[in-house]
């Protein structure tokens, strides 16, 4: 055992104590530069690549998210029930007898009276709610 031990840090001192010899010092350089390049490139695409996937699964996400949102949005009774009343309250326009034969400056100035009347009408409950408060 001790023999082996002895033989052991002979063989360790040996390669301590010796200098490598190189040969061809440009050849291993430029293998190792080409390496190293390589290497580099292959990061930024596999980061390129991880971040395309980790940036589409976010934007799906995002959508899946929207389409909740928009499509599946939860109602509740309370919600319909304040709809029907102010849809029961409203007043919708009805058309003239001659809509058709109107034209699109008349059809204009009719919806335009329309509204200023209907802006008036609001201002006016406004008020009068307004009032009952004070």
């Amino acid at each position: 055992m001790k023999q082996e031990d002895k033989r052991y840090e002979e063989w360790l001192s040996e390669i301590r104590n010796k200098q490598p010899v190189l040969d061809n010092p440009e050849e291993l350089t430029a293998a190792i530069l080409q390496r190293v390049v390589r290497t580099d490139s292959k990061k930024k695409r596999r980061k390129f690549i991880i971040g395309s996937w980790v940036l589409g699964i976010a934007a799906g996400f995002l959508l899946c998210l929207l389409i909740n949102e928009v499509f599946f949005m939860p109602v509740s009774e309370e919600v319909n029930k304040k709809e029907e009343y102010c849809f029961r309250q409203s007043t919708l326009p009805s058309f003239p007898a001659n809509w058709g034969e109107m034209s699109l400056s008349e059809r204009h100035s009719y919806w335009s009276a329309y509204y200023i009347q209907h802006r008036q009408q609001k201002q006016k409950r406004i008020l009068d709610i307004m009032n009952k408060t004070d």
